[in-house]
């Protein structure tokens, strides 16, 4: 009978432990499997719903290191300033783990990130190009956002001019001030022209209180009076301006005789 009642209690007790090893084993599988859907990355390929704010604050510092750029600053300050940046959001990302990567275009036109075109074809231009990657990383899920952000102020101009008394010239160019393909306003614009019409040697004289006239689209009209050397002479005409970014674009055009 003792026997018996042994058998008996050792049946149970494999039972048991069988039991609890399912258990453990179910247990593990759970744990594993809930950890692993934490762990795998949520892909936002917009960025808009994740990084609103980080996004806009790319786009602000890109538009800040083109400033500098075209104001005669070293191509170099556009990672630089991401860079200082990305420090600053990683200091102030409490709970998360911050990291952005930063490429610059380097696909003509541009170059380091960069494009300054100001050409003599009444077309300047002022760019840049920097394609991001941000990554954030909680206690809950890992973020990541993919995406390019292009800052590009674009003047156009064309000009036409009235033969006034001697060689004394009416001139009236028309300017178009664009940012990102849309219409934009400018904070200011310096007129020069080239006192005999040719860049050989290059000879320009600022004008003084030129006239202008603002559309509030994006277009002005600028009026002057200049005096060549010759009457017969070719207006050459350049204008340089800042749009309300602080970015510098500048273009030349030879105006038409009316």
């Amino acid at each position: 009978m003792k026997n018996r009642r042994l058998s008996r209690n050792n049946s149970g007790q494999v039972l048991i432990i069988a039991a609890l090893i399912i258990t453990m084993l179910l247990l593990s599988t759970a744990l594993y499997v809930a950890e692993n859907e934490k762990a795998a990355p949520v892909y936002e390929a917009g960025a808009e719903t994740v990084f609103p704010l980080y996004r806009l604050g790319t786009m602000h510092t890109i538009i800040s290191a083109l400033a500098n750029i075209s104001n005669g600053g070293n191509a170099e300050i556009l990672v630089t300033d991401l860079n200082q940046f990305e420090s600053a959001v990683a200091a102030h990302s409490y709970g998360a783990i911050f990291e952005m990567d930063v490429t610059p275009l380097n696909v003509t036109p541009y170059q380091d990130g960069a494009w300054i075109a100001w050409g003599s074809s009444g077309v300047g231009v002022s760019s840049a190009h920097v394609n991001l990657v941000l990554n954030s990383s909680g206690t809950s899920a890992t973020y990541c956002s993919e995406y390019a952000v292009n800052i590009t102020s674009e003047l156009n101009i064309s000009g036409c001019y009235a033969q006034l008394t001697g060689s004394e010239k009416q001139v009236n160019v028309t300017c178009t001030v664009s940012n990102e393909g849309k219409p934009a306003l400018a904070q200011n614009f310096t007129i020069y022209y080239e006192q005999d019409g040719s860049l050989s040697p290059e000879e320009w004289v600022q004008v003084a209180s030129p006239s202008t006239v603002d559309y509030g689209n994006g277009t002005y009209r600028i009026s002057f009076t200049a005096t060549t050397s010759q009457p017969n002479d070719p207006m050459l005409v350049s204008v340089h301006c800042r749009d309300l970014r602080g970015i510098f674009i500048k273009a030349n055009v030879t105006c038409t005789k009316v």
